[in-house]
């Protein structure tokens, strides 16, 4: 029996009203014993609250984020299981035993890949019908499960990579029904050979078994009370002899252990399992066989059979007896060494602005994400000497963590003994009710503890902060199997090599996770926490995790191999991993930035794996651009870091062409930068050379090296690379060396872009004002374009008239002679061609349907392949409906679409451009250009009372020389990225004498009321700018205190406006307040329930 769970049982019955207000102490830490009051813990689907489903012999503490979970968490009330894919078999337990099925080829649904669980046997004790079935016991990979119905009994053990189920039976002759009638062709001895379906299956009862055969198999088991079954590759004579003799070699536990080798950067993982030896025939094998992942025998010296399975997950190979893995450990860093030639003062104005912020309360997630922000900020702003402001983020960090870590606080942990899990208060996307994430949230908290804990080790220590950040550790991924106050490794998953994101994984299709990076950001915050705090245990923790998913996901998420998804199969990555599917989409939306994105995110020094294989990671970028039909909109920061693992100067031509691009929410503008050239300046990771320290990486750039390593410790101490390369590295200290040959004295160009492709006729402004001299000289400044033309000044433009590719190089001289070389490409793209064959006359009307020839990418962009409204020009992606004045027009159009028409001015003057606009909800914009020349800036469309109520948004005064031109329309919403926004129906260009008013552009700064108001789940905030400039929106309550920033970045003057979430904000009355410059207006606005 549980004792921990009949004394919960009890004192819960006596202590009902003293339980929440029970605290435990941990150093200076405290969290609550039961769930808060007003919060809630595990449930199921019908906000039930739920126990775990286990039998009165369970003594183990309560395992979620499994494959098998949902035997145990009952999340959709099931009392038996959803089904368990351990691969090769999967299983599903229901009243009557437990169903196994084996899937081989792959059915496809929408950009996923399904390996749908078919069933071929139910095997069972005659008469089964129990009430539910409980989890028994578990291994680190491995099962039992339990059915009671009076004197029927049963129990069933498998596992991952388990061809074979065992089972017990009591109370009854065992039971095989087959899904299709069974063709028996092997039977001796109390042993089965059957296919069902074109599956083979080995039944294995004990020795003077006899079976009963037909579409329900039958023994008695010679009045024994056990039997395997097993899943074979095929029905030979010499694969029945080979699974027979290990048929009976029953699995009672599984076990991972690891083996950090730091001289070697290696990690040994050993997979062992103990059984009970059920026969000995003197042929019987007392070894369990096991199919393989890839990322496993991959790595493995161990022997295989040759025998292989088919899986979700790529080739299983099968090897017999305990076996182990061999990974490389390629190294984390808490940060990019100091080696970028970035102007220094410009990124020390960018971590100024960011320490003008405060952390705001939050869930345990999104609070999380904004400490991980501060935590990158504090190792930048250490290398730019700027004290104040990385003082100031740790301080910030610490007063975040130091409220989490105290009952009471705004945020706080609570235990709940029952199911043996640590639970953050107030919680984010299912970690409470569901036991969702756990290692996602707490890997934000850790890694800013771990940050803290370079830089104070005293508030680290276990006796202050730090034994808290262990427990947060322990529940998500627990070390210390004596430490029964949770579960061993309950996220990650040792034999897949990946963790589980699901607490239940109560779904049809297994468990899953989305964001492997978030996983990863669990491993390497785990490894610097225990690197910076002296606990090698939980640093080799990290470095085990680090090192087995890297694997995983590369094979798993990224299909680096080309080996894994199935062949027609046509992207190349998928958002999340489930048991029994690959999904290209997310939880949240199918965006190509959040499918991509989802596994990227967040950007560390832990980040560096995703650089390994830099062809993917410039095939997988490029499938964004492709799935948006142009470069990212959304999350481009995260993607430009990514990109710069494989092509740095890539990367930041897109950052320098998008100077007002909006940050992600967990990262800023001055990491982006930092990161992007340090990676221009070092090069790409270098996978072929380790270090004898876990907190290490090496970059090359062509035959150069830059070597880096973090000395966590705290005496000097020499580093040695694996090529014999050997680096002096100071106490608490980042320290790098490069070899290449540069000159300190030389001049650092800073080439930036506005674009490095478009349409032609493309004009591009070419910035290398910025670029500086260290000792102060004055520089010199010699373009080339291509051989096209030239220029010396700082800063140029140039007009590329032919389509190609060209690329344009800046040389930087001082006055000592010494000059720096950077160049750029610069792609030029061409146009479509006229509809009717020749350009439209302006002035004149343009009918919106009649946009240029030449199709997807020429003459339009549109999110979707088919013209949905099909009414005119069918075979292209424009969408286009029968319009109320007999005509047509362009419709539902969404943000990040464009479209062009050739246009031919009569002559020279002074045109207004009025597109006739009609749209319900308001929430879109768009730019008018001329000749890839921004003449309109954004002019936000919005509601005209219908979706046929015409009404011009003009755009005044736009200057055209006489001759032919590319009039293009590009559209966007700064709330609504999916959904239609407006439609368009014809464009009238006219032509002005003298200069007309632009009514459209406002006169002053403002600030709208919100709507709706009062508002329960969302609400816009209109907001209107008469010049550019940096703007806050922030959330005050009517204490004064702010409780949400909402923007803070460069705008454009105009009319905008901002959504708000009410999930983010308690029911109350709050201040709004609009800043820019010196001026700042206020309104206020009510959230309900």
């Amino acid at each position: 029996m549980h004792l921990k769970r009949t004394f919960t049982a009890f004192a819960t019955l006596l202590l009902a009203t003293t339980t929440l207000a029970q605290t435990q102490s941990v150093g200076n830490a405290t969290y609550r014993l039961g769930v808060p009051s007003g919060e809630v813990g595990p449930r199921d689907s019908s906000q039930r609250n739920v126990t775990p489903k286990v039998s009165a012999d369970f003594a183990q503490p309560v395992q979620t984020s499994d494959f098998w979970s949902s035997l145990i968490f009952p999340f959709f009330g099931v009392q038996h299981s959803n089904v368990m894919y351990a691969h090769p078999l999967n299983a599903k337990a229901v009243a009557a035993g437990l169903e196994l099925g084996y899937t081989t080829t792959p059915v496809f649904a929408a950009q996923d890949f399904l390996y749908p669980f078919n069933r071929q046997l139910t095997v069972s004790v005659e008469g089964l019908q129990a009430g539910r079935t409980s989890t028994d016991a578990y291994g680190d990979w491995t099962v039992t499960a339990a059915w009671a119905d009076g004197a029927q009994s049963l129990k069933a053990t498998l596992g991952h990579g388990l061809p074979f189920v065992y089972f017990t039976i009591e109370g009854g002759a065992a039971s095989i029904s087959a899904a299709a009638s069974p063709t028996v062709w092997f039977n001796e001895g109390g042993v089965l050979g059957i296919t069902v379906s074109g599956v083979h299956y080995g039944i294995f009862g004990p020795a003077g078994a006899e079976w009963t055969t037909g579409s329900t198999l039958r023994s008695t088991l010679a009045d024994k009370d056990y039997l395997s079954v097993a899943l074979l590759p095929d029905n030979s004579s010499a694969t029945m002899d080979l699974f027979r003799r290990h048929a009976y070699a029953f699995v009672t536990d599984s076990r991972v252990d690891w083996f950090y080798d730091e001289a070697t950067s290696t990690v040994e993982t050993t997979f062992s399992y103990t059984t009970d030896l059920k026969e000995n025939t003197g042929t019987s094998a007392d070894q369990v066989l096991s199919a393989l992942y890839r990322h496993q025998w991959l790595n493995t010296a161990s022997q295989l059979t040759g025998h292989e399975y088919v899986s979700p997950r790529g080739t299983m190979k099968l090897a017999a007896g305990d076996f182990s893995t061999r990974h490389r450990f390629a190294g984390v860093l808490p940060a990019l060494p100091d080696r970028g030639d970035y102007n220094r003062e410009d990124l020390l104005e960018l971590v100024r602005e960011a320490a003008a912020e405060t952390l705001p309360a939050g869930d345990t997630y999104n609070n999380g994400k904004a400490m991980g922000r501060f935590a990158n900020l504090v190792h930048i702003a250490d290398q730019l000497g700027a004290t104040d402001e990385r003082d100031h983020f740790i301080s910030e960090i610490k007063r975040r963590l130091e409220d989490w870590f105290t009952v009471g606080g705004t945020g706080q942990y609570a235990y709940l003994d029952e199911w043996d899990v640590l639970t953050g208060y107030p919680s984010a996307f299912g970690a409470d009710d569901q036991v969702n994430d756990h290692h996602f949230h707490a890997a934000y908290a850790i890694m800013s503890a771990a940050t803290i804990a370079q830089f104070d080790p005293d508030w680290a220590t276990q006796e202050n902060w730090g034994g808290m950040v262990n427990l947060l550790i322990k529940d998500a991924n627990n070390w210390d199997r004596s430490d029964t106050q949770f579960p061993f490794l309950r996220s990650h998953d040792a034999y897949a090599g990946h963790s589980w994101a699901a607490g239940h994984g109560d779904f049809g299709d297994g468990n899953n996770q989305e964001s492997s990076s978030e996983s990863m950001n669990f491993a390497a915050a785990v490894l610097l926490w225990g690197a910076n705090t002296g606990q090698t245990e939980i640093r080799d923790l990290g470095v085990y995790l680090h090192a087995t998913e890297t694997a995983a996901v590369e094979q798993y998420w990224f299909d680096v191999d080309d080996a894994v998804f199935p062949a027609s199969y046509p992207h190349e990555a998928i958002g999340m991993v489930w048991g029994g599917k690959g999904v290209h989409s997310t939880w949240f939306g199918a965006h190509p930035e959040f499918i991509h994105g989802i596994n990227i995110l967040p950007i560390t020094g832990g980040s560096l794996y995703l650089g390994r294989h830099p062809d993917h990671v410039s095939a997988n970028y490029a499938e964004i651009v492709s799935e948006r039909g142009g470069q990212p909109i959304l999350w481009k920061d995260v993607l430009w870091e990514y990109l710069a693992l494989a092509d740095p100067d890539l990367a930041l031509s897109h950052y320098f062409a998008d100077p007002d691009y909006e940050p992600f929410d967990g990262e800023s503008r001055a990491h982006t930068r930092h990161w992007l050239y340090n990676l221009k300046k070092m090069g790409g990771v270098d996978t072929t050379t380790t270090a004898n320290t876990p907190t290490y990486a090496v970059f090359r750039d062509g035959a150069d090296r830059t070597y880096a390593a973090y000395n966590a410790g705290t005496a000097a101490r020499t580093v040695t690379f694996s090529d014999g390369f050997s680096l002096e590295v100071p106490a608490r200290t980042l320290a790098s060396h490069s070899t290449a040959n540069e000159d300190p004295n030389a001049p650092v160009v800073l080439l930036q872009t506005n674009r490095t492709s478009g349409k032609v006729p493309l004009t591009v402004a070419f910035t290398g004002g910025r670029s500086f001299d260290r000792n102060d000289s004055a520089l010199s400044f010699d373009w080339d374009f291509a051989g096209l033309g030239s220029s010396s000044a700082a800063d140029t433009t140039f007009r590329f008239t032919e389509v190609g590719e060209y690329w344009v190089s800046l040389t930087v001289e001082n006055a000592a002679g010494l000059s720096t070389r950077d160049s750029v490409e610069v792609t030029v793209l061409g146009n479509g061609t006229p509809y009717s064959g020749s350009a439209a006359t302006v002035p004149g009307r343009i009918e919106a349907e009649r946009y240029d020839r030449g199709g997807e990418g020429l003459a339009y962009h549109d999110t979707e392949t088919a013209n949905i409204g099909l009414a005119f020009r069918p075979d292209e992606g424009v969408d286009i409906e029968g319009a109320n004045q007999g005509a047509f027009d362009v419709y539902w159009i969404v943000a990040g679409e464009w479209i062009e028409y050739t246009i031919q001015v009569d002559r020279d003057g002074l045109f207004d451009i009025l597109p006739y606009v009609a749209t319900v909800p308001g929430f879109g914009s768009f730019r008018v250009l001329i000749d890839g020349e921004d003449v309109s800036g954004s002019k936000r469309v919005t509601s005209t009372g219908g979706w046929q109520f015409w009404r011009a948004v003009p755009v005044r005064n736009v200057p055209m020389e006489a001759g032919e031109h590319i009039l293009r329309f590009e559209f966007d919403s700064e709330t609504d990225k999916t959904g239609w926004l407006f439609s368009l129906n014809w464009i009238d260009v006219e032509r002005v004498s003298g200069v007309s008013v632009e009514e459209d552009v406002p006169m002053a700064f403002g600030l709208g009321q919100n709507f709706p108001n009062p508002f329960t789940t969302a609400t816009e905030i209109p907001y209107e700018l008469a010049e550019s400039g940096r703007v806050k929106l922030e959330v005050f309550n009517v204490l004064g205190q702010r409780v949400s920033s909402l923007m803070d970045t460069h705008r454009q003057p105009g009319r905008h406006s901002l959504s708000l979430r009410g999930e983010t904000l308690p029911p109350g009355v709050y201040v709004y307040r609009l800043t820019s410059g010196d001026q700042y207006t206020t309104r206020r606005m009510l959230r309900v329930r």
